[in-house]
């Protein structure tokens, strides 16, 4: 079992080599799904806004040019996991780990 503290900074070191392995794999699969998650949420709201009217979509599209996205492949798994959360439930990320673990 590992420590989902050592995930979040992806510090591995402390456990043994196979551990380690399985730890990256498991780390690359997480962020790979919550960008997926985060990118398909984003659209999802983008595009039921710009039904609704033009207005709120330049709002959300705006918010995105002013706020800036940064590369979601050059961020944190911490910071991934937060953003994701801001955005969802815990149980939605609960639900995002079964997931992963199926792919594992």
């Amino acid at each position: 079992m590992f420590n989902i503290e050592d995930l979040m900074s992806e510090d591995f070191s402390t456990y043994p080599e196979e551990v380690q392995e399985f730890m990256v794999e498991y780390n690359e699969k997480l962020k790979e799904v919550i960008k997926k998650e985060i990118i398909e949420d984003t659209a999802n709201k983008m595009l039921k806004d710009i039904d609704k009217s033009n207005e709120t979509f330049v709002n959300v599209l705006g918010e995105i040019l002013e706020n800036g996205f940064k590369g979601l492949n050059k961020m944190s798994t911490r910071s991934l996991v937060n953003m994701y959360l801001e955005k969802k439930d815990e149980e939605a990320f609960m639900k995002l780990l079964e997931k992963v673990n199926s792919l594992i």
